[in-house]
This record gives C-alpha cells, sequence and structure tokens, in this order.
C-alpha cells in the first residue's frame, strides 16, 4: 500500500514540474518577441530617408578621397588620411541608423571598422618600432635608464593597439610581452654588472682577510642577486648558482673570527713542536679541532668549513699526541741500523719487537696519526722477519763480495749471479720460471725487480746494495776472449741450451764468475727512453757475439727466463778480507 502512494507522488510531482517548464518556455518566448519588436519599433522610429541618403554621400565622398590619397601615399599614408577614412566610417554608421538597418550584422561596416583598426594599429606601430630603435643604440651605448624609457613607451603603445584597435590584422600581443622585457632587461643588466663588479672586490677583499669589507661587499652582492631572482627572473642572468656561491661567500666572511682563531692556534702548536713542547702542542691542537669543528658546525657554506680542514686538524692533533713515541721509535729505527752495520745483530730482533710494540701502540691510542710512514713500517716489519737471519746472511754474502779493479776498496760486487736461493730468502718469493735448482741464478725479473731486492738486502747488510754500473762491470769482467774464456762463461757453444747453477765454471783474474754468459745481467744505467743495459750475454748468445758486442738494452720493465742480475754494496768501512764463499 505504501508503495503505490509513493509511486502516485512521484507521477504528480514529475507533472508539476513539467508544467512550470512549459510555462517558462512560454513566457521566453514572449520576452524575445517583445524585445524584437522594441527593437524594430526603434528603428523605425529612427527611419529618414533624406539623412541616410546625405549620410551614403558623405560616406562615399570620404572613402573616395582617402581611397586616393592611399593611392597616392602608398605607404607613407599620415594620420590624417586615416582621419578621413574614419569619417567615412562614421558616416556609413549613420547610413545604417536612419535606413533602419541593424548595424550589428551588416558585413560591409564590419569590414571598413576592421580596415579602420589596421590603418591605426599599423601607424601605431610604426612609432613602436622606431622607439625600439633608437632604445637598443642607447642600450649599446649603455645607457639603460634611458633605454629602458623607450621600451617601455613602445610597450604602452602596443598595449594601446590591443586595446583600442581589437580587430585590427596584424595584432601582435606577443609584442606587447616582449618589449615589457626588454624593459625590465633594461633594468637588470647594470644591477646584475653591480653585483658581479661587488663580487669581485668582495673575493678580492676575502683574499686579502679584509673581513668588514669582504663582508660589506658580497651582502650587497647577494642582495642584488636575490632581488634580481625575485623581481626579474627570466630577465637577467641570475641563476640559483650565482645565489648559492654568494652565500657560500658571505658566510666565509662571517666565519672569519673563528678562522682566524683556528690558525692562531695551529701557529702556537707548531711552535711548540718546534722546542719539542709536546703537551703545550697537544693543547693547541686540541683547541684548534674544537674551534674549527664550531666553525664548521655554526657556518656550514663557509669555504673555511671543508671537511678536509677538520681532517686536518684531526690528524695534527693525533701526530702531536704521538711525538713522544715517535721520536723513541725512530731511534730504535737507528739502533737496528747501527746493529747492523756494527754486526751486532743479535739485538736486531729485540729492537725490532720493541720497535713494532711501539708502533701498535701508537695506532691504538692515536688512530689518526700519519707519523710512521709505509716505508717505515715496511722495513720494521721486515726485520721482525729477518732479524734472527741477518748473522747468516751477512756472513755469506760478506765472504762472496769481492774488490773491483781500479774501484775504492769499501765498493765490492758479488763473486756470481744473485741465486735464486738468495732472492728467495730476501723477497720471500721465487719469480724464476726453471725453479728446480735452487742454486741457479734467478732469472725472469725486470730492474724493478732487482732494485726492490737491493733496498731489501741493504737493510740485511747495512750498506748500500744497488745494481753495477757498465763502468764496474768493464773493471770486473775485462775484454772477452773467445778461447781463453771458452772455460768461464757458459755460452751457446757450451751450455746446451740452458742456464748452469751458480759459480760452476771458473773465475776470471779477478775473482768473478759467469760474468759472460748464464744469464744476462741488468745494468744500474737507465736510458731517457725507459730502457737499461743487459751485461755479459746468456746461454743461447754464441760466444763470437760476445767478442763483438757484449752489451745491449731492454725494457726497464722486461722480463725474460735468460735474464738476471748481480749486486755492489758499498759500505762506510773496508770490509775484512774475503773468505771462502758460501753457497747461497
Amino acid at each position: 500500500m505504501s508503495s503505490r502512494k509513493s509511486a502516485s507522488s512521484r507521477k504528480k510531482i514529475l507533472f508539476f514540474a513539467f508544467v512550470v517548464l512549459v510555462c517558462a518556455v512560454t513566457v521566453g518566448v514572449c520576452f524575445l518577441r517583445e524585445e524584437s519588436s522594441e527593437t524594430e519599433k526603434m528603428l523605425a522610429a529612427q527611419v529618414d530617408g533624406n539623412k541616410a541618403q546625405k549620410c551614403r554621400a558623405e560616406q562615399q565622398r570620404f572613402e573616395a578621397e582617402f581611397n586616393a590619397r592611399h593611392e597616392a601615399k602608398r605607404e607613407k599614408i599620415e594620420s590624417e588620411d586615416i582621419d578621413i577614412f574614419e569619417k567615412a566610417v562614421a558616416a556609413y554608421e549613420e547610413f545604417l541608423k536612419y535606413s533602419g538597418m541593424d548595424a550589428r550584422s551588416n558585413a560591409r561596416l564590419d569590414k571598413m571598422r576592421r580596415k579602420l583598426h589596421s590603418l591605426r594599429a599599423d601607424k601605431i606601430r610604426e612609432r613602436t618600432l622606431a622607439l625600439e630603435e633608437q632604445a637598443e643604440k642607447l642600450a649599446s651605448a649603455k645607457k639603460y635608464a634611458a633605454a629602458e624609457k623607450l621600451f617601455r613607451q613602445a610597450a604602452d603603445l602596443e598595449r594601446e593597439i590591443e586595446t583600442k584597435y581589437s580587430l585590427a590584422e596584424k595584432r601582435k600581443s606577443a609584442r606587447t610581452a616582449e618589449l615589457q622585457t626588454r624593459m625590465r632587461a633594461m633594468q637588470a643588466i647594470p644591477m646584475t654588472a653591480n653585483a658581479e663588479a661587488l663580487e669581485k672586490s668582495g673575493n678580492a677583499a676575502l683574499e686579502k682577510q679584509d673581513w668588514a669589507a669582504a663582508k660589506r661587499d658580497l651582502s650587497k652582492a647577494l642582495n642584488l642577486r636575490n632581488r634580481l631572482w625575485r623581481d626579474f627572473r627570466g630577465v637577467s642572468a641570475t641563476d640559483s648558482q650565482s645565489i648559492a656561491r654568494l652565500n657560500k661567500l658571505v658566510a666565509t666572511a662571517d666565519s672569519a673570527e673563528y678562522y682566524e682563531k683556528t690558525e692562531a692556534l695551529k701557529k702556537s702548536a707548531a711552535e711548540a713542536e718546534a722546542r719539542e713542547d709536546w703537551d703545550a702542542a697537544r693543547a693547541a691542537r686540541k683547541e684548534a679541532l674544537a674551534v674549527q669543528s664550531e666553525l664548521s658546525e655554526k657556518f656550514p657554506r663557509s669555504r673555511f668549513a671543508d671537511s678536509t680542514r677538520i681532517a686536518e686538524c684531526e690528524i695534527a692533533y693525533a701526530n702531536a699526541g704521538a711525538r713522544p713515541d715517535f721520536a723513541t721509535l725512530l731511534a730504535l729505527r737507528r739502533m737496528i741500523d747501527d746493529a747492523v752495520r756494527s754486526r751486532a745483530t743479535e739485538r736486531v730482533p729485540f729492537l725490532a719487537r720493541r720497535a713494532a710494540v711501539l708502533m701498535s701502540n701508537m695506532k691504538e691510542k692515536f688512530p689518526q696519526n700519519t707519523l710512521v710512514s709505509e716505508k717505515l713500517r715496511g722495513e720494521i716489519a721486515y726485520f721482525n722477519v729477518k732479524g734472527g737471519d741477518i748473522p747468516q746472511i751477512q756472513k755469506a754474502l760478506f765472504s762472496a763480495l769481492l774488490p773491483i779493479p781500479g774501484v775504492p776498496a769499501k765498493t765490492r760486487m758479488l763473486r756470481t749471479e744473485v741465486s735464486q736461493a738468495l732472492y728467495t730468502f730476501v723477497m720471500g718469493e721465487n719469480p724464476s720460471a726453471d725453479i728446480s735448482d735452487p742454486l741457479a741464478p734467478v732469472e725472469s725479473v725486470s730492474v724493478e725487480d732487482a732494485e726492490a731486492f737491493c733496498a731489501r738486502l741493504s737493510l740485511l747488510l747495512g750498506g748500500n746494495v744497488r745494481l753495477p754500473t757498465l763502468a764496474e762491470f768493464r773493471a770486473a769482467a775485462g775484454t772477452f776472449d773467445e778461447e781463453a774464456d771458452e772455460s768461464r762463461a757458459w755460452t751457446l757453444d757450451n751450455a746446451d741450451m740452458r742456464i748452469h747453477r751458480c759459480g760452476t765454471k771458473s773465475a776470471n783474474a779477478a775473482g768473478f764468475r759467469d760474468l759472460y754468459g748464464n744469464v744476462a745481467e741488468w745494468l744500474a744505467d737507465a736510458e731517457s727512453n725507459g730502457a737499461a743495459i743487459l751485461a755479459g750475454g746468456d746461454c743461447q748468445t754464441p760466444a763470437q757475439d760476445l767478442v763483438k758486442s757484449p752489451f745491449r738494452k731492454a725494457p726497464r720493465r722486461e722480463k725474460s727466463r735468460l735474464r738476471g742480475f748481480r749486486i755492489v754494496a758499498e759500505f762506510p768501512e773496508i770490509l775484512p778480507a774475503a773468505g771462502t764463499a758460501q753457497s747461497f
């Protein structure tokens, strides 16, 4: 029952709405008819044939006069000529009114009005173009204020075209915006130049540490850049990077007090370090670190807030704290050298262990200290490994080092090539291609490998170990004689194409073995192009080639299974006479 009542109510509502809609439409139609009727009555009331005829005649006369002038002047038509055409348009409008015609829908009137707007717009545009040309000349002469005034006038005239002569065919709405942009650019250019000059002078003041002048000029430059960014965006060359750069420079000037205090503390610390007052040095370095950290926190944009400056302060503080222990470490290192040179080598293991413990303590207490170089660290580690074997290596090598004829006695050369056993003992590895005989010469080594070996052996012998020079090799080897030296050299003629054990051929007159043959030997002489000299040939070199030229060149980094080396050692005192050479 309730659903039926609801359906009946909806039908009544819809019917009522329909009736209202029909009534509204009827009223609207009647209103439009009344309005149209009123318009027709108004037009009918204005109809006057005589006046219409007179206005038509005036329109034709004015239009004919304008056309004649236009034909005569072409592009040089003046404003007074356009005034005549405007009178023709006005006369035609009057004609339509007295004829009883609706001007709103008259095509001819619309065409005449468009032509009039175009003529007026073209005439105004001539003025805007002239103003723009003058403004450009003024801008080129850097007379920006005068140029701005002319660009503004041109923009106003273009706006007049848009508002008053909207029917013109050549109306260009974009020109108004373009001229306004150029007008604003005339304001922005001197501001930009001023900002650049202020930044330059502010930077110069920063370099001179004239903090007050720097802050004054840089703050002004920053204000100008912010204004350009806010008011002239898209017109000036200012970008966010320029503002960020100036913010950084202003912050640098603002942080000057902290910077100067940090630098003064660093200077004070350096003076304390020079007089070895480590307590005072540590205190000054610690305070410098605190001030630098505060600077970085308060002025993060400052040039002086660079993270590397904090790192430098941290390292300097750690170094100042570790200096006393480092001095002890250097003393231990000198004691090791003294023990090696004086042959008191039994002390070396103890001294090396003390040095290693001291280095470890320094690293634990002051982990950021940089006092201990990799070279020093490596040497102490090496002494810890080899310290107990130094007596053995010294005994074996001192007896195998011989004087070189014509060379001071403090400089001696190894009797044979460096063996694989000796190289392995010193370096902890054997690079040779054939490792079947540890007493054969080490091979497959470059000049760099040989020099690294010499540096290690220098530590163990207490002298300067190096490669021989060409002059030293010549003095030790003498001239090669194919017949006489067959018993003293492993060559292609007798070596069976293979390397033999060190020292298995007879010694020459000076006591040296294998200077010719077996393996070619690197010398210390180097060429500017990265080449080094190889001496003596090898087991695959014909003996007659050794007679002609026992020397040749090869790249320093090149390795070959037929190349080895021997060493020369220089000592501060003359070694005892050579004894019986031991195999090593």
